[in-house]
């Protein structure tokens, strides 16, 4: 079946909250390293929830009658830390610090 305008999610969906902190996201953001302590599941069982969490994103999107389903990005803390840490030469356990050019805003 062709569709005239096919309909998909556009961004992350929602991670449910017994996946991630979201007061530690917001406080960090825009994380540009690896945050492992935004999770909140156990590294050991880390996997498998972020899994779950995908079959749920993807249920809901087929109910939703969604035409092209997504993962949903449940494995990102955030979009910037997933490709920043994704590159070659970008040092993952060094944290640096945003400065500003001092003319205003």
């Amino acid at each position: 079946m062709n569709t005239l305008l096919p309909t998909t999610l556009v961004g992350s969906y929602a991670q449910p909250d017994w996946l991630i902190d979201r007061a530690k996201l917001a406080g960090r953001f825009p994380p540009r390293v690896r945050a492992k302590e935004l999770w909140r599941v156990a590294p050991e069982y880390l996997d498998q929830a972020q899994d779950d969490a995908t079959v749920l994103a993807i249920r809901a999107q087929e109910r939703a009658g969604l035409d092209i389903i997504t993962d949903g990005e449940m494995r990102r803390e955030s979009y910037s830390n997933r490709f920043a840490t994704a590159l070659e030469g970008v040092a993952r356990d060094r944290q640096g610090e945003a400065q500003t050019s001092g003319r205003g805003a």
